[in-house]
């Protein structure tokens, strides 16, 4: 019995310590003087329909967002600003008007844009300070709303500080801020699942999905925050530190939210490449 006890207690030590072998180390990697330099299109689509009638939006947006780490501290937060390169935006109106601003081809563009847009190029757009996992820490500056790099990462992951398994999972939870002029900073708890798909060539393939912790009482109080909430796989290269691709798509739908015969339906995708 003392013997097939002693191997049952070997066993599972043996059995522990290899499971913590098999954690591979994951966190971003930060230089100073370094550019993280990523193209990005955004594409989405927006309908409402009540009775015969039925509006329609759509949009296209390609810009090649570049991160500049100007200093990392003794504890691994980064400083990084955000700028544009090059843009190309075109946004279809209920009315059927098309809006086009193209960087590389100003004279396309649509005139009210021009002047407008261009200032949004080549300028800083943001300052922020994030951590080693992914997590924003302080929002020094920004032309946006600072919960928008709460509402969706920098880099889209929250890494875990225990290191990546696959087959396991991790959550991040937080607060979708509904800023103007969206909302009035209206907040909405929400949860973002991540789990480790695979670990190969250096590069980790991670799931990721987000949802409410609690549905608002009038379903149509959800509408503004589909965009918000997309699901779909980060590629992260361990290798290099930083995030590698990532394809995230959002598609909802809510029918008799003013009615019968009423529907209102959004889908979006989001792909980033690393440039």
């Amino acid at each position: 019995m003392r013997r097939i006890l002693a191997s049952l207690v070997a066993c599972c030590l043996v059995g522990s310590w290899a499971s913590a072998q098999t954690a591979t180390p994951a966190k971003m990697a930060w230089q100073a003087g370094q550019v993280y330099s990523y193209k990005v299109e955004h594409s989405t689509q927006a309908t409402d329909s009540v009775g015969e009638s039925r509006s329609e939006t759509k949009s296209v947006l390609r810009v090649v967002r570049n991160w500049k780490c100007s200093a990392v501290d003794t504890a691994g937060v980064a400083t990084l600003e955000m700028s544009l390169s090059s843009m190309y935006q075109e946004r279809t109106t209920p009315t059927g008007d098309t809006l086009l601003f193209d960087s590389e081809d100003l004279e396309k563009s649509t005139p009210a844009l021009k002047d407008v847009m261009k200032k949004f190029l080549n300028t800083p757009l943001a300052v922020i300070r994030i951590d080693a996992t992914g997590k924003v820490v302080e929002v020094k500056s920004s032309t946006t709303h600072a919960s928008s790099y709460e509402n969706e990462l920098p880099f889209l992951v929250l890494l875990p500080t225990t290191g990546l398994e696959v087959g396991k999972g991790w959550d991040r939870a937080f607060d979708i801020t509904l800023a103007p002029p969206v909302g009035t900073g209206e907040k909405y708890a929400a949860v973002q699942s991540f789990a480790c798909k695979s670990i190969e060539g250096g590069k980790a393939k991670l799931s990721l999905s987000t949802a409410l912790k609690a549905v608002p009482k009038a379903p149509a109080d959800a509408i503004p925050l589909w965009q918000m909430m997309p699901e779909g796989e980060v590629v992260f290269d361990l290798e290099a530190g930083r995030l590698h691709s990532a394809k995230l798509s959002i598609i909802k739908e809510l029918k008799g939210h003013q009615g019968d015969g009423s529907a209102c339906k959004f889908t979006s995708t989001l792909v980033i490449e690393t440039n």
